[in-house]
């Protein structure tokens, strides 16, 4: 439940530790103090893997090591260096903006005695969690240590019931403060003892959820990584035979190691009723997700180029159907947190740093023979393109707007048209969004209507989709570069509705009519500044949060005290 919640506390640092202490009833301080009081000597030289704002770091300085914290949150890293240097442990502690995939390729080998990470993992995809152990297991000295402390889905069918009832509302919280969540550590226990570390559980809290644990490698990290390659597939000179992994007809294709399997642009049963629901709830999580790594669409060779995207099921599924049958290609799929590649770099999800780390896990440098890596135009908000071009060696271009441009893009050797960089909001794309953005919010305003006031469900319901689809009709042609401005020409078109009504059709009488202009206003205001999130011509809608809220305390008081003032109650 820990790292769920913990995605929200990143977002505060100052209020991390307290947070963290909270959610885990004070667990996870009981293991930072296990780690520094029994694992911690003297002058040993430590690596913390996710320091945070550096709490386990100034235990393990205090008691005499030399540590190296990493983290890829500046905000953490700043209050980090805030504590140690309050404590007096500066000369001690060495702090650094970093991924946790670079980790191997940072600092030389065997060059630490300890290597602790608490709550790291568990963000970490499945080959970035394989990629950094195999890292973890080069950089500890012969005899040196690796401890991992992180949420894990328990063992019983009792306790894992209980841990996903109280774990879902928190990932339900997380997601509407965040838009993202976590995954528990499933199996993890085989992932360590498959990158050559013999591992045991040492303390173990909140039934199971939440364990320490305790590994040293059993073998040389050289030769575990030359006789296995990704996901123990072989890494020799001719191609392995693995078994497609996305879309429904399996069959055998021959690619190279490290390649996860081909992606196909297949319709099925199940990518019908995914789409179905996608096209309601997919602003709800879980959201879909596409294993994280290197597949092949087509039949590419060590020359063809490489597509960059994120995780989202449906964003990985309209790359191939525009694609598939048109270029041969290698895809990238990087973590993303499961969300479209324009809203997770918005949001910090998609990053230079994902890129580097499914780079390096994917071990792409041994598949093709170039250092050219293709990105969607719709990314360069929140990936660094020269940052990842200095930290990996891969240069970075900027694909077109829409896949259905990139066979055009590639056939053209990389070069864009005018056209290709423009981004629309057509018609069609409309529809799709506010059906999209109005699956999350019919069940966030309607199901207490529908229980409550079940009078008017009804009413409420019609009016919210009218507003809604007309919206999405007039939304180019309404004035305003903002979804609160155009709230006032939708707010007026409504009301002009509701009197032409009244008017001509169904009389009504006054306190009616007052009533219904408050609540047309308030859903007015509230579908345009909501909505304007599924736009990609305008920013966000956490942005009219704040003013959202004051204008609905202001239609609230007006409500009330109307009627008080005119004897209507």
């Amino acid at each position: 439940m820990a790292t769920v919640f913990m995605k929200w506390l990143e977002t505060s640092p100052k209020d991390y530790d307290r947070g963290i202490q909270l959610l885990t009833l004070g667990k996870i301080q009981r293991i930072k103090q296990s780690i520094a009081n029994n694992y911690v000597r003297q002058g040993m030289r430590v690596l913390e893997i996710g320091c945070g704002t550096g709490t386990l770091t100034a235990l393990m300085a205090a008691r005499g090591a030399q540590v190296s914290g990493i983290d890829s949150a500046p905000a953490m890293l700043a209050e980090a260096e805030k504590k140690v240097a309050a404590e007096g442990l500066a000369e001690r502690v060495t702090l650094k903006y970093m991924d946790a995939a670079l980790v191997g390729e940072r600092f030389p080998p065997a060059s630490f005695d300890l290597v602790v990470s608490t709550l790291v993992f568990s963000e970490l995809s499945s080959d970035e969690q394989r990629y950094v152990l195999e890292a973890c297991a080069s950089l500890l000295a012969p005899g040196g240590r690796l401890l991992i402390a992180d949420e894990v889905i328990p063992s019983g069918a009792l306790r894992r019931l209980l841990f996903t009832l109280v774990r879902l509302p928190l990932v339900l919280l997380t997601w509407l403060l965040t838009r993202t969540t976590t995954n528990a550590l499933r199996g993890f226990d085989s992932q360590l003892n498959q990158t050559g570390f013999q591992s045991s559980l040492a303390v173990s809290y909140l039934g199971g959820s939440l364990v320490l644990y305790e590994a040293q490698p059993i073998a040389s990290p050289s030769a575990e990584v030359s006789d296995e390659g990704h996901d123990g597939i072989a890494t020799c000179c001719l191609p392995c035979a693995i078994q497609s992994v996305v879309g429904d007809k399996e069959k055998q294709v021959e690619l190279p190691a490290g390649v996860i399997g081909r992606l196909e642009h297949r319709v099925t049963l199940r990518t019908l009723l995914l789409d179905l629901w996608l096209l309601f709830f997919r602003i709800i999580p879980p959201y879909p997700k596409v294993k994280p790594g290197l597949y092949a669409v087509g039949q590419p060779d060590e020359n063809s180029p490489v597509l960059v995207t994120g995780n989202f099921d449906l964003t990985v599924r309209r790359l191939v159907q525009a694609i598939d049958g048109r270029v041969d290609v290698w895809v990238l799929v990087a973590d993303s947190a499961g969300i479209n590649v324009w809203c997770a770099a918005g949001g910090g999800y998609f990053t230079a740093e994902k890129v580097i780390a499914a780079v390096k896990s994917s071990h792409l440098d041994q598949v093709v023979r170039h250092h050219a890596l293709i990105l969607p135009q719709l990314c360069a908000n929140g990936v660094d393109g020269w940052r990842v071009r200095k930290e990996s060696g891969w240069g970075v271009h900027w694909g077109p707007a829409k896949a259905v441009d990139i066979p055009a893009y590639l056939a053209d050797k990389r070069k864009k048209s005018d056209a290709m960089r423009w981004v629309r909001f057509p018609f069609r794309d409309r529809l799709e969004m506010v059906t999209v953005t109005l699956g999350f919010y019919a069940l966030l305003i309607l199901l207490p209507v529908f229980i409550f006031w079940r009078g008017l469900f009804w009413p409420i319901t019609f009016s919210m989709l009218g507003l809604s689809y007309f919206y999405a009709v007039v939304h180019p042609w309404l004035p305003g570069h903002d979804g609160l401005n155009k709230s006032i020409p939708l707010t007026v078109i409504a009301l002009a509705g509701l009197f032409v009504y009244t008017a001509f059709w169904n009389p009504l009488p006054v306190v009616n009519i007052f009533h219904w202009t408050i609540g047309l206003t308030g859903l007015s205001v509230f579908t345009a500044a909501e909505l304007q999130g599924m736009s990609p011509l305008m920013r966000g809608e956490q942005a009219n949060w704040s003013r959202e809220a004051v204008i609905g305390l202001a239609l609230g008081a007006v409500y009330w005290l109307v009627p008080l003032a005119l004897g209507w109650r």
